[in-house]
């Protein structure tokens, strides 16, 4: 049996689990800078990922179908390239069919071609899917916040951001509770997760001349607000940041075109501006630099980049 066989579901095609993880590990690789010939250990991945070592190893031999790593019998997975070369080749990983799926749909809505309330037969005939595919979607979607179940039957999506006034409402509400939660009196920098927020901003900024992608950056991005609202110590702020990065994710992730590189670079820098003052004690300047990277969007493009 081959390694691509190992990889793929009965349908000869991996899994979103798999792919997800697949991209993760390369990603986190082009973070890390391992280089080639470096040891992907499964426990570690697991343990980093909080999985079990089975759909990790099923990731790593993914990895192994798109000739970004080798088996070696009896020694484990190793990289075949360096992992600042793996990032974008990564992204290049074969999507899963819910994740064509869920990207046509927030596109759908995001133009308006789907209205707010879902009928799932209409969905599979719309997408040409199997119920049992677009039930992974719709509870894929429902995870991420971005539709809720209607009583009765059927799915309704959550209010978006797709109004200019709900954006400016949604920057207002994020600069009261991001701007407090730094001054929460239980917030505790996470080294670990700051070394790993600095580092992944650091190799976004490095691969800006090539082709950016304004997915990684959004996974970044709302990787960065989530880990200061963690750090606040106050679940209910955290609670209310995931919230919102799902209602961004819905009209964020439907256009990649529109953020320009400058606009990256710009919102990049700011994020490290706070994270240095951070780690250097001074919180009331952490504070008044992240009201002005929330206050700049309602004065610039619809889709910024914070």
């Amino acid at each position: 049996m081959t390694e691509a066989t190992h990889s793929g579901e009965a349908g000869g095609r991996p899994s979103r689990l798999h792919l997800s993880l697949a991209r993760r590990i390369a990603a986190l690789a082009a973070e890390q800078r391992w280089p080639a010939g470096f040891h992907l250990r499964e426990m570690e991945i697991a343990r980093l990922f909080d999985v079990s070592r089975t759909p990790v190893r099923a990731a790593l031999r993914v990895l192994v179908d798109q000739g970004m790593a080798e088996n070696r019998t009896n020694q484990g997975f190793f990289l075949l390239r360096d992992g600042v070369d793996l990032e974008a080749a990564g992204r290049s990983l074969p999507a899963a069919r819910e994740d064509d799926v869920i990207r046509a749909i927030l596109r759908d809505r995001e133009a308006g071609r789907l209205p707010e309330q879902l009928i799932e037969t209409d969905l599979q005939e719309i997408y040409g899917i199997g119920r049992s595919s677009l039930r992974k979607v719709l509870l894929q979607l429902a995870e991420d916040g971005l539709i809720k179940r209607r009583r009765g039957h059927g799915w309704s999506f959550v209010p978006s951001l797709a109004s200019a006034q709900a954006r400016e409402e949604s920057y207002r509400f994020r600069m009261i509770i991001e701007c407090m939660g730094l001054q929460e009196p239980g917030f505790r920098i996470d080294k670990h997760q700051f070394q790993r927020s600095r580092a992944a901003h650091e190799a976004f900024i490095a691969d800006l001349h090539r082709s950016p992608s304004v997915e990684r950056f959004f996974e970044i991005n709302a990787g960065f607000h989530a880990m200061l609202a963690a750090c606040s110590g106050n679940r209910f702020l955290l609670q209310a940041m995931e919230a919102q990065n799902a209602l961004r994710r819905l009209t964020e992730y439907a256009d990649y075109g529109d953020l320009s590189p400058d606009a990256l670079l710009r919102s990049c820098r700011e994020h490290l501006a706070i994270l240095d003052a951070l780690e250097q004690g001074d919180v009331n300047w952490a504070v008044v630099l992240m009201r002005q990277h929330l206050t700049r969007p309602s004065h610039a493009e619809p889709n910024s980049a914070n």
